[in-house]
C-alpha cells in the first residue's frame, strides 16, 4: 500500500502523457495494460483516491472531448459534472482506434473490480452513458469509416463491427450483475440512480442539445437499472426498495416525458419479477409444503407479492394528479392481465386503490378504474 501511495501519481502522470502522444496500436495497448494493472492494484488495495484517478483518466481517452480549457479542466474532476460534456458534439462523435481500446481497458477494469468499485462506478457509468449516446446517434462513427455513409449501410456491410462490440460489452457489464455480490449490486445501482438525479435536479424542460443529453443518461440509468433487476430475479427482495424507488422518484418529475419512462420501467419491473420462474415456483410449491413449513412459507412470499406490488398503491396515492393516477392504474391493469391469476395476498391495495377512484371526479380515471374490475 505504501509503494502505492508514493507512486501512483507519478506512474499516472508517465502513462497518460505517453497515451496522449501515441498513436500506434502496440504502444497504445502495452500503455492501457499498465493503465489496467495499476487501477486493478489501486482496487485490491482499496487506494480510493489513486483508483478514482486512474478511472478519470482513462476515461478521458475513451471519447474525444473538445479540448477547451474549461472543458478540459473539469474533464479532470471525477465529479458527475464531467458527463455533461463527454458528447458536447454528439453528431460528430469519432471514436479513434485508441478510443475503442481505452473503452476495452474500461469494460476489462469494470469486471475485474466490480465488487469493489462502490461509488467508483460512477465514474464508469458516464462514460457508459455517452458511449450508449455515440452508439445511438445517427452521425457517430468510428475513424476508419466515413461519418458520411449512412448508419443502416454500414451496419448491414458488417463495417460497424465497433460500435457493436462496443454495444454488446456495455450491455453484458450489467448482465454481469448477477454474479456480483449483493452489496457490488447495491453499489451499481446506487450509481446510476446518482447518475440519473443530477439530470433530473437539473433542467430537462428544453429541447436543446443538453437537455437531451440528460434525458440520454437518464433514459440509460433506467434501461441499466431494468437490466440489473431482471438479471437478478433470483434475489430480488434485497434491491427492490432501491431500484422501485428511484422510478417513483422520476413519476414525480413535472416532465412529461419523463413520467411516462417511469411509468414504462415500473410496468416492466413489476411484471417481470411476477413472471419470473422464481416467483411461479414459489407459488406452485405453496400447494406441496408440509403443513409445518406452511406459515412460515405463506409470510415469505406474502411479503414479496406485496412489497412488488404496493409501489402501485404509492404512486397512486402520493399526488392528486390525474396523469400520474391514470399511470399507475394503466399499470394495474397491465399487471392484472398479465400476471392477475398469480397474485394472492395484495388484493387488499389493489382494492383500496378501486374504491378511491370511485370518489374521483375525473372520467377517465372512473374508465380505467372499471376496466381494471372486469379483467
Amino acid at each position: 500500500m505504501s509503494m502505492v501511495d508514493s507512486m501512483w501519481l507519478t506512474i499516472l502522470d508517465a502513462l497518460s502523457l505517453i497515451l496522449s502522444k501515441s498513436q500506434g496500436e502496440a504502444i497504445v495497448l502495452e500503455i492501457l495494460k499498465g493503465y489496467q494493472a495499476f487501477t486493478q492494484a489501486c482496487g485490491v488495495l482499496r487506494a480510493v483516491e489513486p483508483l478514482n484517478s486512474f478511472l478519470a483518466s482513462l476515461c478521458k481517452f475513451t471519447i474525444n472531448i473538445p479540448s477547451d480549457p474549461d472543458k478540459r479542466s473539469s474533464s479532470q474532476s471525477p465529479g458527475l459534472k464531467r458527463s455533461e460534456h463527454l458528447v458536447d458534439q454528439r453528431d460528430g462523435v469519432v471514436l479513434t482506434p485508441k478510443n475503442v481500446q481505452a473503452l476495452r481497458t474500461l469494460f476489462n477494469v469494470a469486471h475485474r473490480l466490480h465488487n469493489v468499485l462502490g461509488p467508483s462506478w460512477v465514474l464508469v457509468l458516464e462514460t457508459l452513458a455517452a458511449l450508449d449516446r455515440a452508439i445511438h446517434s445517427p452521425h457517430a462513427t468510428t475513424q476508419e469509416i466515413s461519418a458520411a455513409v449512412p448508419k443502416f449501410t454500414r451496419e448491414s456491410s458488417g463495417q460497424y463491427s465497433d460500435f457493436s462490440i462496443l454495444s454488446s460489452l456495455n450491455s453484458q457489464l450489467f448482465e454481469s450483475s448477477a454474479l456480483m455480490q449483493i452489496s457490488a449490486v447495491k453499489s451499481l445501482l446506487s450509481a446510476l440512480c446518482q447518475l440519473s438525479h443530477q439530470c433530473v435536479t437539473e433542467d430537462v424542460s428544453g429541447v436543446g442539445q443538453a437537455s437531451s443529453q440528460k434525458i440520454g443518461s437518464i433514459s440509460f440509468s433506467v434501461e441499466r437499472i431494468i437490466s440489473i433487476l431482471v438479471n437478478n430475479l433470483h434475489r430480488v427482495e434485497p434491491l427492490w426498495d432501491q431500484v422501485v424507488g428511484h422510478f417513483l422518484e422520476l413519476a414525480d418529475n413535472s416532465n412529461q416525458h419523463l413520467r411516462n419512462k417511469a411509468f414504462d420501467a415500473l410496468d416492466q419491473s413489476i411484471c417481470a419479477v411476477l413472471g419470473s420462474d422464481q416467483f411461479q415456483e414459489n407459488a406452485a410449491f405453496r400447494l406441496h409444503v408440509e403443513s409445518c413449513d406452511m406459515e412460515d412459507l405463506h409470510t415469505e412470499l406474502r411479503s414479496l407479492e406485496c412489497a412488488v406490488v404496493s409501489p402501485l398503491r404509492v404512486l397512486y396515492f402520493s399526488t392528486r394528479s390525474n396523469d400520474v393516477r391514470a399511470g399507475a392504474l394503466k399499470i394495474l391493469l397491465h399487471v392484472l392481465e398479465m400476471h392477475g391469476e398469480r397474485l394472492h395476498y395484495s388484493w387488499p391495495s389493489i382494492l383500496e386503490m378501486l374504491r378511491s377512484v370511485a370518489d374521483e371526479s375525473e372520467k377517465d380515471l372512473v374508465t380505467l378504474g372499471f376496466q381494471v374490475i372486469i379483467t
